[in-house]
């Protein structure tokens, strides 16, 4: 007689779930096999995956199995998470993770890279933004990107941040376009220090100006949310502190989404923090828990710079 024991799918389940328990108090970094794919229903699988605690009240955002190919390569694998509304989400990882590739998924920045094909569902709003009736100009006005390197238009300062409320018709006018103007730059910081020089370039301004400008552009179209790829890295400590401030600032009205090779920046201006590792987003939490008990041996790895 065989003393092997036969289980039911849900008894294999249990018992998966209690083998990724007795591993994670181990130390053991898990991830799910598609042997253990093949058998444990979805929401198992989640539990006991690399990314756990992806849920968060009032979502903004929503993605689910999102999976990105650039000329059939893989650079995103299945990245399931939530956006909260009102809070900042750093996304950290070594180089060649996957962080700005899965940044450029909420605007669709993606769709200018030629070869690229994006799988999964993205919802804002409950809206999928990966429908083709997507209005793609309409979505980038929602959710604004901050980039690298500072890039205002070759423009004046104000022609700089009218520019989008002009085009997008959120000004009836030229009075309420320079109330547009002036708020915008107010909330950016940046108001007082260009107010007497609206028709200069926007050039002209040092690096942390010229990258507070490009918020002010960004948040006069009254985007929902604002993405930033390293929007420090080119600047110096002091604009990076005034930048900082302004997160932290902007996040009462806004969703902000940073990408930063910084974990000290990371900790001090984010409150979730999502850890990507070769294209898988491998753990996402609130800040304070993955920076002083991170669940996966990875993310631990990592912060306490044994490699990235």
């Amino acid at each position: 007689m065989s003393t092997s024991e036969e289980h039911s799918p849900a008894q294999e389940a249990a018992l998966v779930n209690e083998q990724a328990r007795r591993a994670a108090q181990a130390g053991l970094n898990l991830k799910p096999s598609s042997r253990m794919a093949a058998s444990v229903p979805a929401e198992q699988r989640l539990a006991v995956g690399t990314a756990p605690a992806v849920s968060v009240e009032d979502a903004v955002f929503s993605c689910r199995d999102v999976s990105v190919l650039y000329a059939g390569k893989s650079a995103l694998s299945n990245v399931t998470i939530n956006i909260a509304r009102k809070q900042v989400l750093a996304v950290i990882g070594p180089s060649g993770c996957g962080k700005s590739t899965f940044l450029r998924c909420l605007n669709r920045m993606n769709d200018t890279i030629a070869g690229a094909r994006v799988t999964g569902s993205i919802l804002l709003e409950g809206r999928d933004i990966l429908a083709k009736e997507q209005d793609v100009a309409q979505l980038r006005a929602e959710v604004g990107m901050v980039f690298q390197k500072p890039n205002p238009f070759p423009k004046s300062i104000f022609e700089n941040v009218a520019y989008g409320p002009r085009i997008h018709g959120l000004a009836r006018g030229s009075a309420e376009l320079d109330d547009i103007v002036c708020t915008s730059l107010r909330r950016a910081g940046l108001w007082d220090e260009v107010k007497d020089r609206l028709h200069r370039p926007g050039t002209s301004l040092s690096g942390g100006q010229q990258q507070r400008l490009c918020i002010a552009r960004t948040i006069a179209v009254q985007p929902e949310v604002i993405l930033m790829d390293e929007p420090c890295s080119a600047l110096d400590p002091i604009a990076t502190a005034r930048i900082e401030d302004l997160m932290d600032e902007l996040r009462a009205s806004y969703t902000i989404v940073i990408v930063t090779h910084s974990m000290q920046q990371a900790a001090r201006v984010s409150q979730r923090t999502a850890y990507f590792h070769l294209g898988e987003l491998i753990e996402v939490g609130e800040t304070n828990r993955v920076f002083t008990n991170p669940r996966q041996k990875l993310t631990e790895d990592y912060i306490s710079g044994r490699f990235g």
